[in-house]
Formats: C-alpha cells, sequence, structure tokens
C-alpha cells in the first residue's frame, strides 16, 4: 500500500463528501486507502458515507476525542508506507497525490511533506509557519500582524524576513513570497500533511493531550529533532475551505488554542516558558478586554460583550482555573 489517506470528520457532511469525490478523481496510478474517523457526528456524516462511499473504511468514535485523538484510530488501522493526515474541508487538485508521493519516494531524507494551500478563490493560504517562540506569543497576542494589512510594511517585511535573524519571522513570511521549488520549513500546517511511516515509527503519533491544535506543531518539532526534514512542496495544489472563514473568533476554538498553547510551551521549553507564555496572555487579554468595554459604551454591540467574556474565560484558563470549555455534546 503506497499511501493510507486520513480524514477527521465532525459535522461536516457535504465537505466530507466534496473531499471524497476529489480524492476519487484525482488520485491515480498509485495504491491507496481512505479511512475517516467520525468523532461521533449528529449530522448523518456516517449514513452519508455507508452509502455512497462503501470503499471508505469508517471509524465510528462513540466521542469526540479531538483531532489527534481521532487521527491515531486511524493510523493505527492504516497500511500505508505513508500517512496523509487530510481536513475534511479540502479539495485536491490534479495529480497532488501522485506528486507528493512521487517527491517521497526519490527523497528519503524527508518525513513530512506538505502542499500549497489555496483559498476557493485560488489565492495562496498559510501553509508553513516557524516553531512557536515567546516573541511570537506576543507578537500574536497584541495583533502585531495586522501591520501586513498595510501594502508598504507588508512589501517591507518580506524583504527583509530573512535577515533579521528571527526564524519564526523569516518562516510566515515565506506565505507571502513566490516559492517555486521544494523547501525546507520548520512547520507544516495539518490540514493536508504527508508523513513517512518511519517518522511514525521512531517517535509516535499525534499527542492527544492537545485537543485542538498545535498537534500537528508539536508533531512536526518532534520530528525534527529526531533529524527527520519538513518540507513545503508548491507543486502540489490543495484547496482548503476554512482559509475564507470570518474573522470573528469563536468561543470553543479560542479557548482550546490557547490551552493547546500552553501545554505546548510546558512540553518542549519548560515551566519557565510557559509561565511567560500565561502572563503574556493575560495582560494583552486585559488590555484587549478595556479596549472591548469601551468600544461596547458607544456602539452596544452584542457580538464586542460576547468577546470580552471569551477573554475573561481565556484570562482565568491562564490563571490555571479549569475550565471545561466544550459544550455538552461536543
Amino acid at each position: 500500500m503506497d499511501i493510507s489517506i486520513i480524514i477527521v470528520n465532525y459535522n461536516t457532511k457535504e465537505l466530507l463528501r466534496n473531499c471524497l469525490n476529489s480524492i476519487k478523481s484525482t488520485v491515480n496510478d498509485i495504491e491507496y486507502e481512505v479511512i475517516v474517523t467520525d468523532n461521533n457526528s449528529k449530522d448523518g456524516s456516517t449514513v452519508m458515507l455507508k452509502q455512497e462511499f462503501p470503499w471508505v473504511k469508517l471509524i465510528e468514535s462513540k466521542i469526540n476525542g479531538g483531532f489527534a485523538y481521532a487521527n491515531n484510530l486511524a493510523i493505527k488501522k492504516s497500511s500505508g508506507k505513508y500517512i496523509f493526515l487530510l481536513n475534511s474541508d479540502t479539495v485536491l487538485l490534479r495529480d497532488v497525490i501522485k506528486k507528493m508521493v512521487t517527491y517521497m519516494d526519490e527523497n528519503n531524507d524527508v518525513g513530512l511533506l506538505g502542499p500549497k494551500l489555496l483559498n476557493p478563490d485560488m489565492t495562496h493560504q498559510t501553509s508553513v509557519s516557524g516553531f512557536p517562540t515567546f516573541k511570537r506569543e506576543v507578537y500574536h497576542i497584541y495583533k502585531l500582524k495586522n501591520i501586513l494589512k498595510v501594502p508598504m510594511l507588508k512589501k517591507l517585511m518580506i524583504a527583509i524576513s530573512g535577515k533579521i535573524g528571527s526564524k519564526d519571522v523569516e518562516q510566515y513570511m515565506m506565505n507571502f513570497k513566490e516559492v517555486n521549488e521544494p523547501r525546507e520549513v520548520q512547520v507544516l500546517v495539518g490540514a493536508a500533511l504527508l508523513i513517512r511511516r518511519d517518522v511514525i515509527d521512531k517517535i509516535g503519533m499525534l499527542d492527544e493531550r492537545y485537543f485542538m491544535y498545535y498537534e500537528e506543531i508539536d508533531f512536526c518539532y518532534q520530528a525534527n529533532k529526531a533529524g527527520f526534514k519538513a518540507v513545503y512542496y508548491p507543486y502540489g495544489e490543495i484547496i482548503h475551505y476554512i482559509g475564507q472563514s470570518s474573522d470573528k473568533i469563536k468561543d470553543i476554538t479560542f479557548y482550546e488554542r490557547y490551552k493547546s498553547m500552553i501545554k505546548y510551551f510546558n512540553k518542549n521549553y519548560g515551566k519557565l516558558k510557559e509561565i511567560l507564555v500565561r502572563i503574556n496572555l493575560i495582560v494583552g487579554l486585559m488590555f484587549r478586554t478595556v479596549g472591548n468595554l469601551v468600544k461596547f459604551l458607544f456602539s452596544h454591540d452584542k457580538y464586542t460583550l460576547y468577546t470580552v467574556k471569551i477573554y475573561f474565560n481565556t484570562i482565568k484558563i491562564a490563571l490555571g482555573f479549569n475550565i471545561n470549555t466544550l459544550k455538552k455534546g461536543e
């Protein structure tokens, strides 16, 4: 078996149907299997799979154990030389799987391979990043990335990103450059991640302590420490629909993002760095909270008040309070 394509589904029936149809129509000349782990969906996804895609191996999880947990269930059942973790909200373009498998066959020192991700309008989507650092978390919480919305500053950052000695900035700014050949990177986006089985044999599967977010970042980090290369492969393209989502934040994804961030820093950089990112998170969200309260006094916008609640609960998480962020049934 050349490749095992693994998809985690949770209430994304229509997106999953489109994804599977794209696999069927684009994957040729290689031996493959598709394994879908359904995280206890309530939208009829499993019925659709059984009726329309009987060739797909379905794992029906009785709980929603998260992205890492669901992927690991499928990895244990897989038999491919390569494992391809694929989001249900993706559509494969022509020959992407064949191209990626061929590249891996020809480059035995590469452990992880990621394609070029595209928005539905075919514009480039973030496909790579650097390993998280405390400095990067400071940039993030104070929304310093917004300077890239200013064309002149964006152009300047692209020009100097490889010269300022900051690996995380250099890696992120690669998403805004024209990269026309495979290039070694630190982190590949988990929406479409091809893994050589040797990597899993050596470092293990995804860390299930991450419910959502950071699991693929951590996996890339562990692979890097074990001596495996991660390569961005622009010759293969995949449309990823989540890239067009709203700027409005959602409570569960916001909470889980920062819970996972804290776990990542504790696991990989020690207690001191974990404390620093907790303090940064608290201070940064306090500033955001004050700003939103002032905004609410003038706008009386309910969403603004809703974000204040999210920020307040996340501050409690950073302070160490055990908050159940998952709603009943999720």
